[in-house]
């Protein structure tokens, strides 16, 4: 059982618990396929059982867990035709958050470039945890640039789910400097009023997100 950290008050412990096994589900302290005990959770955190109860339902709610009757609950690990899937849904809704911000003109790119340069920096220094964090502000930032507060709850969800199938990738060789250097085509395009070189770039940044995926998990060839 891995050691998480202790919760404080007075913030309700069920969303506390939500938070703190949130982030240990994807930042791969909790392991997908792994059945973990909702009692030794609870002892973990420091709190009783029914706050723990509540945010594991959160969490199944969410697709990040899977109750098993009589055995505990499981950290979801993700199909291929989840991956598929997901990230179908995601690059439909990040390539028409961009199309929709390029369309309404005056499009305002600066917190992709905080984002980016954030990721530059964690990379540098090794901080694969705040890499992640920073790749996250990216992408949830283009939904933030359609205006759409729905949109960007519905990718605030996906991201989870990436971000948990997306560990094994970002642990190949190579791939974080690949991410921050599509990450920058994409801006770099913005910045200089391409928008269709834009939506071009993030398209095959999001394609090339999905082939290491799937190559990490060796479900195609490299």
């Amino acid at each position: 059982m891995p050691t998480l950290k202790t919760l404080q008050q007075p913030q309700p412990l069920a969303r506390l618990a939500y938070e703190a096994l949130k982030d240990s589900i994807v930042s791969g302290q909790l392991k997908p396929g792994e059945i973990y005990n909702e009692k030794s959770l609870a002892q973990e955190l420091n709190i009783s059982r029914t706050p723990v109860r509540e945010a594991l339902l959160e969490l199944a709610a969410r697709g990040l867990v899977t109750f098993l009757p009589r055995k505990g609950v499981m950290v979801n690990y993700y199909t291929r035709r989840d991956v598929e899937e997901i990230f179908e849904v995601r690059k439909a809704i990040e390539l028409f958050s961009l199309s929709k911000a390029l369309g309404g003109g005056g499009l305002d790119s600066a917190g992709l470039e905080r984002s980016l340069h954030d990721q530059q920096a964690a990379l540098e220094a090794g901080d694969m945890l705040a890499f992640m964090e920073a790749d996250r502000r990216f992408h949830l930032g283009l939904g933030e640039l359609a205006g759409n507060r729905r949109l960007v709850a519905i990718l605030d969800n996906l991201r989870d789910m990436v971000q948990v199938m997306g560990l094994e990738a970002l642990a190949g060789a190579g791939r974080p400097h690949q991410v921050v250097e599509e990450h920058r085509r994409v801006c770099r395009a913005l910045a200089e009023g391409r928008g269709q070189e834009a939506l071009a770039a993030l398209e095959e940044h999001l394609d090339r997100s999905r082939e290491a995926v799937l190559e990490a998990r060796g479900e195609i060839e490299p």
